[in-house]
């Protein structure tokens, strides 16, 4: 079995190279895994397809990154393409990760699910747009989870308001509520979340105003149970303040007067 990948997010890593040497374990394991199945055993979809795919992408981007002053490099590739591609490799992880799960290796398709959130802050970081949002979504709370430190979580917190920034528009509609839009609304529910468990105002604020303008539907509920949370866990009492403030807008009191 490979060794996980997981590690203090104030060291977490956003590049190719890094990418690559993380897939390249889990895809060997994965490998591994299918041909010792026996004979008769259910047919998954081609995973050499798929694996192939994905070392032909992590190349190109490394040759990009490697090549990049500021700026695209034309003569490797044009930026629309890059987008394109880079968010082809989101898909790929995803499928790469079903694959994993759909064959009882619970640890491989975290793993290469988790993966997402490094290439999709690497999107982002270069002006281009997120436009397969809920692997990356799903990377992110496979993250959280696991993430301990206050300190630790305002890095994530970070790393999430990237990928706010750089979510594609037609995911991001305000008002809408449907199998489409929802990535977006795990996203910001998710980062509301990962501010609070900073304990830090400067943090929390942005993100809970955020829920209130967007996400008015779900505001109260999440403002509700995260008072239940603070109730349970010490937290600093300006962060409970905060979070006192924002529900009090929603509570029963507020809103029949």
């Amino acid at each position: 079995m490979p060794v996980l990948h997981f590690r203090g997010m104030r060291s977490f890593p956003v590049d190719i190279a890094y990418l690559y040497e993380v897939f390249r374990e889990q895809e060997e394991y994965l490998l591994e895994h299918l041909q010792a199945q026996p004979a008769g055993s259910p047919k998954q979809a081609n995973p050499q397809r798929l694996i192939r795919a994905m070392s032909d992408l992590c190349k190109i981007l490394r040759e990009v990154e490697a090549n990049q002053a500021g700026e695209f490099a034309e003569t490797i590739c044009p930026p629309r393409e890059i987008e394109t591609l880079s968010n082809f490799g989101l898909q790929l992880l995803n499928d790469l990760s079903e694959l994993a799960a759909a064959a009882e290796l619970a640890d491989c398709a975290h793993e290469l699910e988790s993966l997402c959130l490094p290439l999709g802050v690497w999107i982002a970081r270069r002006g281009m747009e997120i436009q397969q949002l809920a692997p990356v979504v799903n990377a992110l709370v496979w993250h959280a989870n696991r993430t301990r430190s206050p300190e630790d979580m305002q890095v994530l917190y970070g790393l999430a308001t990237e990928i706010v920034d750089a979510v594609s528009p037609h995911l991001s509609e305000v008002g809408t509520r449907n199998l489409h839009s929802w990535p977006w609304h795990l996203l910001l529910i998710n980062r509301a979340i990962v501010a609070t468990r900073t304990h830090r105002p400067s943090l929390m604020e942005p993100a809970f105003t955020t829920i209130v303008e967007q996400l008015p539907e779900d505001a109260p509920r999440f403002f509700a149970e995260g008072m239940q949370q603070m109730d349970r866990v010490s937290c600093p009492k300006p962060a409970r303040e905060v979070m006192h403030r924002f529900h009090a807008l929603f509570s029963e009191k507020h809103i029949l007067h």
